[in-house]
């Protein structure tokens, strides 16, 4: 690579090889990243040949840049950059020649709720010109719409909700920049305005594709498609509040197709839900690929975000492999590991004597992903290349394949994680305790430390105080307690303890509710019995949960809060809050100073 090239391009090992015999040669796959422009103007980007040159050119909101070598861009209508603070008014971006003129035209989908336009090539002359934009659906919802060919015709449809309802928009070929017609496949189910994870693919088998969506799929029927109501089969394609892209693909290799997505857009979690048969009927086995802990990863990935997966064979192999990465600042500063590194990874499909693995393989760590991540040969030499946009601006990552020594083969292999781990889910119990005993005149306990009163470190997420008096079904000391929000499984609340030496009686007073974690308790990184699940239906106390002679070293000491998962019943925001905690020394006094008068 040329010096000037370099400086365009930066170039990462993936920590893979592909190998099918101890006699093939050894090949490392290598990704040049070629930025083509910083400017945050679409959080979606693609390839399409848009001058009729037969190379691929790319697609960022307002511009397409000509390929080759992406350097020259042209503008579709008027740039004008977006807000990193806010949100783009250009989302995804699908080329296709809609009047059968030869040139790539655009269908740009915007944000949620807003019109749907296609951008109409002017042809030969395309340079230069703004392109003609045609309104051809007034209002698209849900973050993951698809353009796809979903109902056999050999043409694509736009797969969407709208007014609440799961469905398709088709296109009338004779006026295709005409209106397209919406057809409802579902009763009023989907989020009104946004909504998580969406996809296409022949669940049941019969050739023909069905919708995805992250609480079951709807079956295509046989007949009249565009005016039936398609049957809804129930099943859960999450273990948070959904994610992005939704794909069925025989992933186990036995004959019928699985269901891979990721669990939360703005969260953590990524999986694969395996197709498991008795009869005629259709249920679904979750694999975790990677959670919100290194050690939910077999070689200890972790990042956020994952608002967008794309499904592609990028070795050649002849299996389908998983690309995603960080939608960096999808939700700005509010989503856990937000500031992380923008990367990108490949995670490659194995199928083996030990089951299905997943390797993954970092392809670049600073251009991210926005919510669309196109997989295109941009330079025609038969290895899938990415296109992406987002709040990083648009990069093309080209692939490279390079023929490698044994050691080098060997030291580009993932190391399996062998670091810390968080304690196992199914040994959680449901903690509870009597209930505290207030003071009629303070509503407060005799001895209590107030959790609102302690300073506390959290590794991830916000914590304040929440007034609880508005909850009827139990009743906390001082009205309130100290809410932890945002964290993640494997994320800590550390408080620092009032002064105490010796040997203690520690109590401690949580709150529970649909929305709360499991988490294991520490007393100067020492466990506090068993995880505790304080998942309940209604808002309530755990009741005061007894920790006696509790033996210390010192003065100075720490409750630690690790939060180590949910319950599969709790929606998946695992909250946490501590009412109080009190501590009883030998001599039955309190630490942290007067009592107040029991009641």
């Amino acid at each position: 690579m040329n010096s000037k090239l370099s400086c365009l391009m930066l170039t990462l090992l993936l920590p893979w090889a592909a190998r099918a015999s101890a006699e093939d040669e050894l090949v490392l796959h290598t990704f040049e990243r070629v930025p083509l422009i910083e400017d945050y103007l679409s959080e979606g980007a693609h390839a399409g040949d848009f001058n009729g040159d037969g190379q691929a050119d790319v697609v960022y909101g307002p511009y397409w840049f000509e390929g080759p070598g992406f350097k020259t861009k042209h503008e579709i209508f008027e740039p004008v950059p977006q807000d990193r603070n806010r949100y783009a008014n250009h989302f995804f971006a699908w080329p296709y020649d809609f009047n059968g003129d030869g040139f790539d035209d655009v269908f740009a989908v915007g944000f949620c709720m807003t019109p749907a336009h296609v951008y109409e090539n002017p042809g030969a002359d395309a340079a230069g010109k703004h392109w003609r934009k045609h309104e051809v659906i007034d209002w698209v919802s849900n973050e993951s719409p698809q353009f796809a060919n979903l109902i056999g015709d050999e043409r694509p449809e736009l797969i969407c909700t709208r007014d609440s309802m799961f469905g398709f928009a088709t296109i009338d070929w004779e006026k295709p920049f005409g209106a397209w017609e919406f057809h409802p496949i579902s009763t009023k189910i989907a989020p009104e305005k946004f909504g998580h994870g969406l996809g296409v693919g022949d669940i049941n088998g019969d050739g023909r594709q069905d919708v995805l969506y992250k609480n079951g799929w709807f079956e295509q029927p046989q007949e009249d498609v565009g005016n039936s109501r398609w049957m809804l089969h129930e099943s859960s394609f999450s273990i948070a509040n959904g994610g992005a892209d939704m794909y069925a693909y025989d992933v186990d290799g036995d004959g019928d197709n699985d269901v891979i997505t990721s669990h939360s857009a703005h969260g953590f979690g990524l999986g694969w839900y395996e197709q498991v048969r008795e009869g005629d009927a259709i249920a679904f086995k979750h694999h975790l690929i990677m959670g919100s802990h290194p050690s939910e990863n077999k070689y200890g990935v972790l990042f956020s975000e994952l608002h967008s997966v794309a499904l592609a064979d990028m070795d050649g192999d002849g299996l389908k492999d998983i690309v995603t990465g960080k939608t960096y600042w999808s939700h700005h500063k509010q989503s856990p590991m937000w500031d992380a590194g923008a990367v990108v990874y490949w995670f490659k499909l194995i199928r083996g004597k030990e089951g299905v693995d997943w390797i993954p393989q970092q392809l670049d760590g600073e251009a991210g992903i926005g919510r669309q991540v196109s997989v295109v040969d941009v330079n025609a030499d038969g290895l899938p290349d990415l296109v992406l946009g987002g709040m990083r601006g648009a990069h093309v990552l080209k692939q490279r394949t390079t023929i490698v020594s044994e050691t080098q083969w060997l030291e580009a292999q993932p190391k399996l994680y062998d670091g810390p781990r968080l304690p196992a889910i199914g040994e959680a119990v449901a903690a509870r305790g009597p209930k505290a005993e207030l003071a009629s005149v303070t509503e407060r306990v005799a001895g209590a430390i107030e959790g609102e009163s302690l300073k506390s470190q959290v590794s991830s997420g916000s914590v304040k105080t929440q007034d609880m008096q508005r909850f009827n079904d139990d009743r906390w000391s001082g009205g309130s307690h100290l809410w932890w929000t945002g964290a993640r499984a494997g994320a800590t609340m550390t408080l620092d303890l009032p002064e105490f030496s010796g040997t203690v009686d520690l109590e401690v007073v949580m709150t529970c509710a649909s929305d709360y974690g499991i988490v294991q308790l520490s007393l100067d990184d020492q466990p506090l019995g068993k995880p505790i699940d304080l998942y309940e239906a209604n808002v309530v106390t755990t009741g005061v949960l007894s920790f006696p002679n509790q033996g210390v070293k010192g003065n100075r000491h720490t409750l630690k809060v690790m939060v180590v998962g949910s319950n599969p019943k709790a929606k998946k925001s695992m909250y946490v809050a501590l009412d109080y905690l009190r501590i009883k020394r030998e001599d039955g006094t309190y630490a942290a100073g007067a009592s107040l008068p029991a009641r």
